[in-house]
Formats: C-alpha cells, sequence, structure tokens
C-alpha cells in the first residue's frame, strides 16, 4: 500500500505543470501533502495578468451621438459602420481584458495616464465624460470633418474643441475597423489623455495610441 502512494504521488508531481488552466489529479490527501500550488508565479518585477471578469452593464449601453461636417452619404456610412464595431469591441471581454492588462514599463499602467489606474482609465472611456461635454452619458460625443491633406497625419483635434479632423488621404482607403481605431484614438484625447507630439517608440503605450490599436485589432472580426 505505501509503494502503491508513493508511486502515485510522483506521478502527481510529474504531471501537474504551472499553466493557466492547471488541473490537479490525485485524492485530496496527496495534494495537501505535496502543498504544490499550480499557478503561475510572477518573476521578480513580473506583473501577473489582471483576472478576468465580467463586462459591465455600462459597456453594452455604449453609444455615440455624431455630427458631420464635409461629408458624402458614403462617407457618413463608413463612420457608422465604424461606431458599430465600437460598440461591439467595447462590450466584449476582450476589450476589457486587453485594457486592464495593458503594461508600460514592466507594470500594468500606461504611458501619460494622468495617474489612474488601468482599471479606472477602462471605466473611465465607459462613463464617456469629455472634458468639455462633463457627465457620465456613456457615449462618444463627436463633430467629425473631413478634409485633406498630403501630409502624414491621419487626424487630429484641439483641446478646446469637440470637433476631431480626419484626413481624406487616410479615411477613403481605410477599412471600417481602420476608422474606429483613428476615431477612437482621437476621442481619448477628449477624455484627457495626450501623447508626445513627437515619435517615440514608447508613445504606444499612451492612452489614445494603446486604446485606438485595440479597437482596430479587435474590430477587424466584426467588418
Amino acid at each position: 500500500m505505501k509503494s502503491f502512494l508513493f508511486l502515485a504521488f510522483c506521478f502527481f508531481l510529474i504531471s501537474c505543470q504551472p499553466a493557466e488552466d492547471c488541473k490537479v489529479s490525485g485524492t485530496k490527501e496527496l495534494k495537501e501533502e505535496a502543498n504544490v500550488a499550480c499557478e503561475d508565479t510572477p518573476s521578480p518585477g513580473e506583473t501577473l495578468p489582471a483576472p478576468e471578469g465580467e463586462v459591465p452593464t455600462e459597456a453594452f449601453a455604449f453609444d455615440a451621438s455624431l455630427t458631420f461636417v464635409n461629408f458624402e452619404v458614403e462617407q457618413e456610412e463608413k463612420v457608422y459602420k465604424a461606431v458599430e464595431i465600437i460598440k461591439k469591441v467595447i462590450a466584449s471581454t476582450e476589450f476589457r481584458t486587453k485594457v486592464i492588462n495593458h503594461t508600460y514599463n514592466g507594470q500594468r499602467s500606461y504611458m501619460n495616464n494622468n495617474g489612474l489606474t488601468n482599471e479606472q482609465i477602462y471605466q473611465k472611456v465607459l462613463e464617456g465624460a469629455e472634458k468639455l461635454i462633463p457627465g457620465d452619458d456613456f457615449e462618444m460625443d463627436l463633430e467629425l470633418e473631413l478634409y485633406y491633406s498630403s501630409k502624414n497625419t491621419v487626424g487630429y483635434t484641439y483641446p478646446n474643441t469637440v470637433k476631431i479632423w480626419m484626413n481624406t488621404k487616410y479615411f477613403t482607403p481605410y477599412t471600417p475597423a481602420q476608422v474606429a481605431g483613428n476615431m477612437f484614438h482621437e476621442w481619448t484625447h477628449k477624455l484627457g489623455f495626450e501623447h508626445s507630439a513627437n515619435y517615440t517608440s514608447l508613445r504606444e503605450s499612451s492612452v489614445p495610441y494603446a486604446l485606438g490599436y485595440m479597437i482596430r485589432d479587435l474590430g477587424k472580426q466584426y467588418e
């Protein structure tokens, strides 16, 4: 009997591997005796992912209020498709997980995060309280204007206006998911998030860039 228990205990040690979904086999007594925790253990300086959770009800209520300037009907339709993509991404578990687990400088954080945690940034997005339109209305309030420039600027905005300018040089060839990513990038500026005007590799860890890319990439499945 002792030999059998010893063999079973050895088999347990071999089969138990650190993994996200680690399932331990063996009797309760053997588990307690081995005292083995089948979990990922962070290395020094490493940040473990936040646990996944249910998407808040506010995410399903997220919407957009749009005003168009210099748009043709077909161009407006592309924006509406982009908005539908944004709404679907916002309501997804994948988006919540990516926003909360984003890392910068080895920690779950963003560059230029205004002193907010990842969870607070996620909640701020859901609330949709723009700096110039205070109040939690759970929507993107946008005034969009098309223009053309040969410069390599996809779009831009200013802190003192709700308007966002979108360059047809990029808007025209962009897919709805790409338009969605650009719109969301510019909209996060309305929430008070900024990034460096000059390109650096770290700029992509800012809230506008990081969240814009998330919307674009996750949104491809909804095109």
